[in-house]
């Protein structure tokens, strides 16, 4: 495979393959439009290909009329060459509104047939000279390789340290305590401590008091998402090293559900067509930071693990994330970010080393819902993801939960104050939303809750909730128990 990357946007990447021989032109030109071409090549890049392109286009549509423009001296002469003049406005009207499509199919076609018969060092070295930016590194090659796309769902890791991070994230900042190594820490409901800094160096107190303000549900968010792209990835040894799997900055921002910024194309006139410049700053900054959180986060504490069919306890006590920024020169002194090369703490070895596996599926739709306007149903949905995976290795999804058992796991606090006129309102309104999206399958309040009377918030706290998961969640889990029974009985035998 050949690989070409380059211009303003170096964060996205294109795994560009030679069409085979007799192929399509028209379904090779639209391959290759899916990736976007336009978009790796700078404003100055893309005006200089595209003029290129349409000269060559003018010449080999109008060659034949500039020589006979140029051929006679007669009245009948000279208004054939008015005729071809229109003609070839006309023809240039034309180039430049196809220009935009069909730069990418001669673009494929043309280094397709360049860089036949290259090594791949030759081709890398030859497609890189092509835009500034001189050397692509190996680690950069992996990002050429990745190839976004969001699915319906996807499995998230969902081990003890993952559920303790969630909680840590979501905890109010006074439930973070000084410890007596002198690290701020969370204690997490399965025991687990999730601390700042290092156990060599932690976090100097004002610096540990401005991470934990900073943690936020878009930080588990983004947790979710590069933890699940890297049980996806981790595999594949296009995308991966040592560990470690690329994944694209946009495609987090994707992941979200987050709409790139866009402008007119010609303000002031009728036509409709629009720019796209890319995610906003904030976005890409916002993901930066939940990275930088996510890997100052230590976990700490014991875990229990299966060992040939006997429980066996485990020791913890490292980073909860790895990270790394791949980057790319586009300027004297400028950089611009392709992605992140992520993977798990070594926490994940001790699980996995025995066999211990624990992955939840997540709806990609939870991962679109505003941190801020959809606050509640956000969290009740990161938790009930857990909750259903723990439910069905047990084998059962019909359990009923107390309200308040829900919202504490959920890490959603009381309003005490406003129990039955904003608060309780608002946490049913989001389970009703989560169900009309889909993320919950049905819930139903199997408590009788006389709303009658003045102070009927102490009763719906104690309520009794069956919150049961969407129908294809439920096969996926009974798929997934089914092979699980087959291994441990090929184990046993």
């Amino acid at each position: 495979m050949t690989i070409l990357r380059g211009g303003n946007l170096p964060h996205r990447s294109l795994a560009l393959t030679p069409p085979r021989f007799g192929a399509n032109p028209t379904r090779v030109r639209r391959n290759f439009e899916r990736h976007a071409w336009t978009g790796y090549m700078s404003s100055t890049q893309e005006r200089k290909v595209s003029c290129s392109f349409c000269i060559v286009r003018e010449r080999l549509l109008c060659g034949n009329s500039g020589e006979q423009v140029g051929g006679g001296n007669t009245m009948h002469g000279k208004q054939r060459g008015h005729n071809n003049q229109q003609e070839l406005s006309d023809q240039r009207a034309t180039v430049a509104e196809e220009a935009e499509s069909e730069l990418a199919g001669l673009l494929d076609q043309t280094i397709a047939e360049i860089t036949e018969g290259m090594s791949e060092e030759e081709a890398e070295a030859y497609l890189a000279s092509l835009f500034e930016g001189g050397e692509v590194g190996s680690e950069q090659l992996l990002f050429a390789h990745v190839i976004p796309e969001v699915t319906e769902s996807m499995a998230v890791t969902n081990y003890r340290p993952d559920q303790a991070m969630r909680e840590a994230s979501l905890a109010q900042k006074d439930q973070w305590k000084p410890t007596e190594s002198g690290e701020m820490a969370y204690l997490a409901s399965n025991a687990l401590e999730v601390y700042l800094g290092t156990r060599e160096h932690p976090l100097e107190l004002p610096q540990a008091l401005k991470h934990i303000r900073l943690l936020s549900e878009s930080t588990i968010l983004t947790a979710r998402i590069v933890l699940g792209l890297w049980n996806t990835r981790r595999n594949n040894a296009r995308v991966s090293k040592n560990g470690s799997v690329a994944i694209l900055l946009d495609e987090i921002l994707q992941w979200q559900g987050l709409q790139k910024h866009s402008r007119m194309a010609h303000p002031g006139t009728e036509t409709t067509k629009r720019y796209t410049d890319g995610y906003r700053t904030e976005h890409k900054q916002r993901v930066i930071q939940d990275l930088a959180l996510l890997a100052s986060c230590n976990v700490r504490g014991a875990c229990t693990i299966t060992v040939r069919g006997k429980a066996t306890p485990i020791e913890v006590d490292g980073p909860y994330l790895r990270y790394s920024t791949v980057s790319r020169k586009t300027g004297p002194e400028e950089k611009s970010i392709i992605g992140f090369l992520i993977s798990p703490g070594d926490w994940i070895t001790t699980y996995e080393q025995h066999h211990n596996y624990y992955l939840a599926e997540v709806d990609s739709r939870i991962f679109t819902l505003n941190p801020q306007n959809d606050r509640y149903a956000l969290r009740l949905a990161l938790y009930l993801t857990e909750r259903w995976r723990e439910q069905a290795r047990e084998g059962g999804f019909s359990t009923p939960i107390a309200m308040a058992d829900l919202l504490a796991a959920s890490m959603i606090a009381v309003d005490e104050r406003h129990l039955t006129v904003r608060f309780a309102p608002g946490i049913e309104k989001a389970l009703d939303q989560l169900e009309a999206m889909g993320v919950i399958g049905r819930h139903l309040c199997l408590s009788t809750i006389d709303r009658t009377q003045a102070r009927w918030g102490k009763e719906w706290l104690t309520s009794r909730w069956e919150i049961l998961p969407p129908l294809d969640l439920l096969r996926a889990y009974a798929a997934i128990g089914k092979r699980g029974h087959r291994r441990r009985s090929t184990m046993a035998d």
